[in-house]
């Protein structure tokens, strides 16, 4: 409650002049009402101010030049004491060149796939100069960030670079520090940050791949980056094994069909042969001498073909050469990748600057403001003042009543 006091002047004998001031009360309240701050804010003329101008504004920025150096000083530490908390990461990089898998054949069993009655079926064999997509740079970007191929990456082990024990060995799950109750949750979170960390390059003309890997330990981004390579040998190695024998399956069925084939035409032109000696004086017997020609011809050459190709699909088949060539393999970095202590420092200093110059223009602005609508402002910073004085005053009684409940 607030009472009005009057003063003892006011109310004292009546001997004093008539023209004396008189009694103002004055309220015994905490906190002056805000009625009363706008009634005596009311009375008060308004202040006549020029409008701000930008060059107004940039001086009055300006003179705030130590709000900025305080801004961008905060901003500067708070970025070296990250950089000083956040792990660091580590780059290694490996590098291979891929195996031309292009099929160049003689002229003139290229003459013969080029025929537009047999292109079909040595496009369906595999037969041709063009090359297999699955041997390009390309392919093996998209393989080495293949979901299978790095989930078996997230499944091996790794040394431990955290144990003394150089037998020690742990998974990228535990490496990483995945948390899950799940272990396919755990896996696949590890996967998509596997994805994160590792970048692949490669060159079209030249066949180059080029794999980073960044990792918390110089070591382990290493054994990442090599082992990930040993797994796309390997993979080239399987797929070709088997597409090998699948390969060489078809080709001895075609070729058993084409000699069987051949044998036929062959048959067929030595009964001809036998039963129509003066073949040359009929047109219609140098006809069909010339048909029976044409199919041994014919058979002949898709023999050869498909026998040349199925010597070669079981050639394949037992081959081991590796179909990647490694140019560079990784090595544990010596310095690390991230942080750049130097880059940050420099980098939260102009960011800083550029946030202790709008603070201090919204300053400038509010001070601005503030003179030409006095009013408003003392009403602004009245409620400030109250909310900043209720909150102090909640939290201790909020504080003490969780105490009593516990």
């Amino acid at each position: 409650m607030c009472f009005s006091i009057t003063s003892r002047s006011a109310t004292s004998s009546r001997t004093r002049s008539r023209f004396a001031t008189p009694a103002t009360p004055r309220w015994s309240c905490g906190f002056r009402r805000l009625d009363e701050v706008s009634s005596v804010q009311e009375l008060r003329p308004p202040v006549e101010s020029a409008p701000l101008t930008f060059a107004a504004l940039a001086a009055a920025t300006v003179t705030r030049w130590r709000t900025v150096l305080v801004v961008a000083t905060g901003v500067v530490l708070l970025a070296m004491v990250l950089t000083f908390v956040l792990p660091p990461s580590y780059r290694a990089t490996t590098s291979f060149v891929t195996a031309d898998a292009s099929i160049e054949l003689p002229q003139s069993l290229s003459q013969l796939v080029n025929q537009p009655g047999l292109s079909g079926l040595a496009g369906q064999l595999g037969i041709g100069t063009s090359r297999d997509p699955s041997y390009s740079p390309a392919f093996y970007d998209k393989l080495l960030l293949s979901r299978e191929l790095l989930t078996r990456l997230v499944e091996s082990r790794f040394a431990d670079p955290r144990s003394a024990n150089p037998s020690d060995s742990a998974n990228l799950v535990q490496l990483f520090g995945i948390k899950s109750d799940d272990s396919l949750r755990a896996v696949e979170l590890t996967v998509r940050r596997l994805r994160r960390r590792a970048r692949v390059t490669f060159d079209p003309q030249t066949s180059f791949v080029s794999v980073q890997v960044d990792a918390r330990w110089p070591t382990l981004a290493a054994d990442i980056a090599n082992y990930a390579v040993g797994l796309v040998s390997a993979f080239n190695k399987e797929q070709r094994l088997s597409r090998a024998k699948a390969k060489r399956e078809f080709l001895e069925s075609r070729v058993e069909a084409a000699q069987s084939e051949l044998r036929a035409a062959e048959n067929a032109q030595r009964a001809f042969y036998e039963g129509n000696r003066q073949w040359r004086e009929s047109p219609a017997l140098s006809i069909e001498e010339g048909r029976l020609r044409r199919q041994v011809e014919t058979a002949s050459t898709l023999y050869l073909l498909l026998r040349q190709q199925y010597e070669g699909a079981r050639l394949d088949e037992v081959n081991t050469t590796p179909l990647i060539t490694i140019v560079d393999r990784a090595i544990p970095p010596r310095r690390r990748e991230w942080p750049h202590r130097a880059f940050i420092a420099v980098t939260a200093g102009l960011l800083g600057v550029v946030l202790g110059v709008l603070w201090a223009g919204t300053r400038a602005l509010f001070a601005s403001w503030a003179e030409r609508n006095p009013r408003e402002a003392g009403l602004l910073r009245s409620a400030a003042t109250r909310m900043a004085t209720e909150v102090r005053h909640t939290l201790p009684t909020r504080h003490s009543g969780i105490g009593r409940d516990r």
